[in-house]
């Protein structure tokens, strides 16, 4: 019966495989455009330049010599320009890439670039890209995936035209392991943006327009200055190999303006190598209007030098976004813990991690199984056998074009829930009405159906999604068990956060 959880999955997929053409959609753009007109702007206005290789000179392409720089400080790399003047039948920008490499052969990057108008408004030929990523002390070169157009002049000394920005990292800031309490600077703004990173330059710690009070001092963060689709600020903790396997606790207070729909804010544990690559990620999210405390716990990964917390403003409503943060904490804890089953409750439940999201299984289910797509299977009585609680997701964009699906109302958003609903009833025997609830903050909705997949089957089914992913949630077990367990999943989506 090890076939049965690929049948399930087979069968789950129907249901995530409704159209929904038509369907008017609001628009969306997990890009940040930032206050910044331009590109150009953007680059200049962060950092300070750490290398730069200029002319004002007649240009030629395809340099013969490597650009390579020094770094003396740990350094954030900011933003990295290149410059291609190239016959107008040439455009090759919208899949060019740069990257770095130190000279023991590490490799950072590579970074997409983005690419603007220059001088007699030629186009595509200032080419950027925004890395942010940290460089210890030593010698690096700086890499172009499209040499054979990259400019150079006669005194520059046959090395591609470049510059390179960036912001010495103060070593009061970097916490170290052994560093008890919280390892954040300035956790609870009261000293403006000290110790974070702003790279739109649009946040500030001003509350007078936000109708809130500090949960903690008189000040939180928001980015006040700007109406960008999304944004962020982020501080980096630098750590060495004792933190492997400790446990790193994010928490911060999250709240929004009252408006609908409301804006949102997502809290982020970024882990990161030596090579600036991320390792692995948590984040919560927060779209309701009174203060509440979000919490991630995660296992430090091996190989982690940097541990980023990121705080996410995103608009769906309105001129600004009103997305508040305050009472920011991170701790890390000497007792390693599993990244998937992180403790016992008080109630005879064990909390797990699915996606972004914490969530807590009655411990007489089984241990979880993975799939390579990211999947989890719980199994009750009997290993490869029914009842079988699943949890899937996919790509918001594998049924949608960037940019159609933030700023929905919550009534849209069940609509669009509800459609997954519909694919069942031609096949089911029963189908019964839906309850709309919320999961983790989100709508969602919930019901039950009897089918035939496994035999007559009984199924409790609750879907929902964020502004990432569609997510199922399924509990399967035989048609008319002496023993129901479709509440489960009722208690287990209560507890997702």
């Amino acid at each position: 019966m090890k076939c049965l959880n690929h049948l399930l999955k087979q069968a789950s997929s129907l249901s995530l495989c409704i159209p929904v053409a038509g369907m008017m959609l609001s628009s969306f753009n997990v890009c940040a455009a930032g206050s910044y007109d331009t590109l150009g702007e953007k680059f200049y206005d962060n950092g300070d330049v750490i290398y730069e290789n200029n002319s004002i000179a007649g240009v030629s392409s395809g340099p013969s010599e490597d650009v390579v720089f020094e770094i003396e400080e740990t350094t954030l790399i900011t933003g990295i320009w290149t410059y291609h003047w190239y016959p107008d039948d040439v455009d090759e920008w919208e899949y060019a890439y740069v990257w770095i490499e130190s000279e023991e052969g590490d490799e950072y990057g590579p970074w997409s670039v983005q690419a603007e108008q220059g001088q007699g408004g030629k186009e595509n030929v200032n080419w950027y890209a925004f890395p942010n990523v940290t460089l210890e002390p030593g010698t690096y070169y700086l890499y172009d995936s499209n040499a054979s157009t990259w400019s150079y002049a006669y005194d520059t000394d046959n090395k591609g035209m470049c510059m390179i920005r960036g912001t010495v990292v103060d070593g009061s800031s970097s916490s170290k392991t052994s560093k008890s309490g919280n390892l954040l600077t300035n956790p609870s703004f009261e000293d403006g943006l000290d110790g974070w990173e702003d790279p739109d330059g649009i946040w500030n710690n001003d509350p007078d327009t936000t109708g809130h009070d500090a949960t903690d001092g008189d000040h939180f963060a928001w980015p006040s200055d700007g109406a960008s689709e999304d944004t962020y600020i982020y501080q980096d903790v630098y750590v060495d190999s004792d933190a492997e396997g400790q446990t790193a606790v994010l928490s911060a207070m999250l709240s929004t303006f009252d408006q609908n729909p409301t804006d949102l804010a997502r809290l982020e544990l970024i882990f990161l190598n030596s090579k600036g690559k991320v390792i692995d990620s948590y984040s919560k999210e927060q779209r309701a209007i009174e203060w509440a405390k979000f919490t991630i716990s995660a296992e430090v990964p091996d190989g982690t030098t940097t541990i980023r917390v990121m705080l996410h403003g995103i608009r769906y409503n309105g001129s600004l976004i009103d997305s508040y943060f305050d009472d920011v904490s991170l701790t890390l804890s000497g007792d390693a813990v599993s990244s998937t089953k992180n403790s016992k409750s008080d109630d005879d439940s064990y909390y797990y991690m699915f996606s972004y999201y914490t969530f807590t299984v009655p411990s007489y289910w089984g241990e979880p199984e993975y799939d390579s797509d990211g999947t989890v299977y719980f199994y009750g009585e009997d290993e490869y056998d029914l009842p079988l609680i699943m949890l899937t997701y996919e790509p918001i964009e594998n049924y949608f074009d960037s940019g159609e699906v933030n700023g929905l109302t919550d009534e849209e958003a069940i609509e669009i829930l509800e459609s997954f609903k519909d694919t069942l009833e031609e096949d089911s025997y029963y189908l019964s009405e839906t309850e709309e609830i919320t999961i983790a903050g989100y709508p969602a909705i919930i019901y039950t159906a009897t089918v035939s997949l496994y035999g007559d089957n009984d199924i409790r089914i609750a879907h929902f999604m964020d502004s990432d992913y569609f997510y199922e949630l399924l509990l399967i077990e035989y048609e008319d068990s002496d023993t129901s367990y479709l509440e489960d999943l009722d208690y287990i989506v209560s507890t997702f956060e």
